[in-house]
């Protein structure tokens, strides 16, 4: 995994001892630096983005941050959202609801989560894969109580979104590399 962390780019691109990530302009340099970074990385990896030391998360911040690079590189990279706050996660949520987009995020606690527009059987194979770790899909229906075909169909979606990766004949949650 590689971890970027977002204070670090607001510093270099913006303003030292700011930590609160407001205005499209600001989130426009920010996501410039994170691109910066990821150009050096393998697209196979995950790219973590550290929110641990972001204070306030406007909307606007989070469609250029978030919603953009999901938009621009979401369809060839993993990305998993470190030290989300509730506060971030509502505006996140508002960005890819009208985006269409998800992504996993791990809380301040280390709780994961699915963020966007997700139906619950999405998000009930996501917990079967984050509590089995690497599984087949025959393993993961039997514990949904589905037929490997429906189990197979929703771990798709959540391959498709980049939201778990695929081992082996089996399937890995971003949480558990």
């Amino acid at each position: 995994m590689n971890s970027i962390d977002l204070k670090t780019i607001l510093h270099r691109t913006v303003s030292t001892g700011y930590r609160d990530l407001v205005t499209r302009h600001t989130g426009r340099a920010v996501r410039g630096g994170v691109e910066e970074l990821l150009d050096g990385v393998d697209g196979g990896q995950v790219a973590v983005i550290d929110f641990g030391a972001v204070g306030c998360l406007d909307i606007s911040c989070a469609d250029e941050i978030v919603g953009k690079l999901l938009l621009d590189h979401g369809s060839a990279r993993y990305f998993l959202l470190r030290g989300v706050s509730e506060a971030h996660c509502e505006a996140i949520s508002l960005v890819l609801e009208r985006h269409g987009l998800a992504v996993v995020a791990e809380d301040r606690h280390g709780r994961f989560q699915l963020l966007g527009p997700l139906g619950e059987r999405v998000k009930r194979a996501f917990a079967a894969v984050m509590e089995t770790g690497p599984a087949a899909a025959t393993q993961l229906a039997a514990r949904l109580e589905m037929t490997t075909d429906a189990t197979r169909l929703l771990l798709d979606e959540l391959l498709e979104r980049r939201l778990v990766q695929q081992e082996a004949g089996g399937y890995r949650a971003l949480t558990a590399l």
